[in-house]
């Protein structure tokens, strides 16, 4: 028997509609992780808080949201790999806050912590847990009282050391930080960049630490290279590299570890392009072939929890764009076909929700937004959510995603 073109069109439809009812029932929305963004403006900053759909990817804000965010001008932020802490630095006022998050996505502020030294720039978590680590701007014993522009006449009566790495033992427990660990050499709390003292035109902007290598690395904008250091596990000591200073580009803007602690990438702003390093035995870091060009003015990065795609925002396109990882080699490519998506106006910080993985999300500082997207898995392409980009925070500098750890999917689970 034949079918009508009618009857052909009711038919599919039926069976379109059933479909979508048989997996709706056997896959019920349930609120995926949360997204937090900072924002900048307000003093104190605050942090806008919200719960992400499983289906859809949508965000909606968590009651009581926004919340404090304990200090002024926070600037990076960071969630555990147990999505129970959210760490927070605050630039102007030289500290660390941790919150607790809870299983409505509702932030708990419990302790703060002063860095050592000055003007605090980015952080990074060890994938252990063990440690947290957060570059100053300028190193002890130089202290800016909190003031917003730097003290021309304290820095002339006591020239800074420009830059160190703060690292802090993380308590298991309660996610509570411990003492800054000293550096054995200088017997600060803080370690050194280089041995240099007046690296004039310093400018640290961002951190990352390897996965199982045990490596840490800091790009500087201002002198355009990367400084590599080894960390000893057992006591978090770091030790600069025997040949520290990495070249990176004309004036490097972010920087970030694959998974396996085997590759490192580097967005150049000056350039517009991404730099690819293959990590050594030794921690030195080896350029991998040509560097690859991005959107204008690349300035923060993520990779899905496989590694196999990195993100991309660029400011000045408003743009995040889509690289492919090498297996082999993590190397990045471009993958066939314009993979750069529309964001709002000004993107900076960029993170890939840890539960499914499936899910992107962008703040967009100069137009007060965070923009959602859904991710393929097989592709690296996204789709932009609905309603999206939504307003957020005055300012948005940064944006962090936790998994909803009381959900029994959430875990890198597969959708």
């Amino acid at each position: 028997m034949k079918w009508s073109q009618y009857g052909r069109t009711t038919l599919a439809l039926v069976a379109s509609l059933a479909l979508a009812l048989s997996v709706t029932a056997c896959n019920p929305s349930f609120t995926l992780g949360f997204v937090y963004t900072l924002s900048a403006k307000t003093i104190p900053g605050v942090i806008n808080a919200y719960s992400i759909d499983s289906v859809s990817g949508a965000i909606t804000q968590v009651a009581n949201s926004p919340f404090p965010s304990g200090g002024q001008y926070p600037i990076a932020s960071a969630v555990d790999s147990t999505s129970h802490w959210l760490y927070v630095v605050h630039e102007i006022d030289n500290s660390v806050v941790e919150f607790a998050i809870g299983t409505d996505g509702k932030l708990y502020q419990q302790h703060t912590y002063n860095t050592p030294g000055t003007y605090p720039i980015a952080m990074a978590l060890d994938p252990q847990g063990k440690y947290l680590f957060v570059v100053d701007s300028f190193a002890p014993p130089f202290n800016n009282s909190g003031a917003v522009a730097p003290n021309i006449n304290a820095i002339a009566a006591n020239p800074p050391t420009y830059g160190c790495v703060d690292v802090y033992p993380i308590n298991a427990a309660d996610g509570s930080l411990g003492v800054p660990i000293p550096d054995p050499v200088s017997g600060q709390s803080c370690f050194p960049l280089n041995s240099q003292r007046a690296l004039q035109g310093s400018q640290p902007i961002g951190v990352t630490v390897t996965a199982s290598t045990g490596f840490l690395y800091v790009a500087d904008q201002g002198r355009a290279t990367v400084y590599g250091f080894s960390l000893n596990d057992s006591t978090g000591v770091l030790t600069a590299l025997a040949s520290n200073n990495f070249a990176a580009g004309a004036q490097p803007s972010a920087i970030i570890s694959d998974n396996g602690g085997h590759t490192v990438y580097v967005a150049d702003s000056g350039a517009n392009d991404l730099l690819s390093y293959s990590v050594q035995a030794s921690g030195a870091l080896q350029p991998l072939g040509n560097p690859v060009g991005s959107d204008h003015l690349p300035n923060g990065m993520a990779l899905n929890p496989s590694g196999q795609f990195l993100y991309v925002t660029n400011f000045n396109s408003n743009t995040v764009r889509t690289y492919t990882s090498d297996a082999a080699t993590g190397a990045l490519t471009q993958p066939n076909g314009d993979l750069s998506y529309g964001t709002g106006t000004g993107p900076d910080c960029v993170a890939v929700e840890p539960a499914y993985g499936r899910f992107l999300y962008v703040t967009n500082f100069l137009d007060n937004t965070v923009s959602g997207f859904e991710l393929n898995p097989q592709t690296g392409a996204l789709v932009q959510i609905l309603n999206s980009p939504r307003g957020t925070g005055v300012e948005p500098t940064c944006v962090s995603a936790a998994a909803n750890a009381t959900h029994p999917v959430a875990a890198n689970a597969t959708p």
